[in-house]
């Protein structure tokens, strides 16, 4: 069987059926004179389509594509740097330190991953950043999610911060703020999951007016 060569697998690589996108992509990784470096050439001027197939392909790849997936985590969609940092994490190449300025991340999605990481590396050095979006994030979800890691990771310390956060605008964020204040305290005021609206409002109440008087005795 003759072989294709790398001209003709760069020129499938950028057919628009996705089938052939993919099969062209995996051809390359065959390719004796592939690198990095050339990989890394292709993706720089590959329209969306062609660098999804690529970096799908990458990530399945049994070789280390570490450098290739660490330029992606600039890339400008958001779909390819929440695949690169969950390339780099399973190679055991993600860093609390790269973790913090994935922090500030545009994409939600993107910062909610950055927190599970951070979680997994056990690396506290991240805590303070991860306070801070607790009560700047423009998303829910992620002042929840790390609210749930301070309840890990915090310390009396981080109280006053958590406290604000009983009134945040979402009421999944204010359980999730109920249950780290049980957590960094030890107190408890009740369970907010399933009580009326006037229970709950209580249970808040409770914990506001446990944190004033914390506050004169400080």
């Amino acid at each position: 069987m003759k072989r294709v060569g790398l001209e003709q697998i760069l020129r499938d690589l950028h057919d628009i059926d996705p089938e052939i996108k993919k099969m062209a992509a995996k051809a390359i990784l065959r390719e004796p004179s592939c690198s990095g470096q050339l990989v890394a050439s292709i993706l720089k001027d590959a329209d969306k389509p062609t660098a999804a197939a690529l970096y799908d392909t990458l990530f399945d790849d049994e070789n280390d594509y570490t450098a290739v997936f660490f330029d992606a985590t600039a890339d400008p969609d958001p779909r390819v740097r929440r695949q690169a940092i969950r390339y780099l994490f399973r190679r055991g190449s993600f860093t609390a330190e790269d973790g913090l300025r994935w922090l500030r991340d545009n994409d939600p999605y993107v910062r909610r991953r950055v927190i599970g990481y951070l979680f997994w590396i056990n690396d506290r050095s991240a805590i303070d950043s991860v306070v801070r979006l607790v009560l700047d994030d423009p998303d829910p979800m992620v002042r929840k999610d790390a609210l749930r890691l301070v309840g890990i990771w915090g310390g009396r310390k981080d109280v006053q911060h958590v406290v604000q956060a009983l009134d945040d605008s979402s009421v999944e964020v204010r359980i999730q703020a109920i249950r780290t204040m049980k957590r960094l305290t030890g107190e408890d005021f009740g369970e907010p999951l399933g009580v009326s609206d006037d229970e709950f409002e209580w249970i808040i109440a409770k914990w506001q007016g446990w944190w004033e008087l914390m506050k004169e005795r400080m």
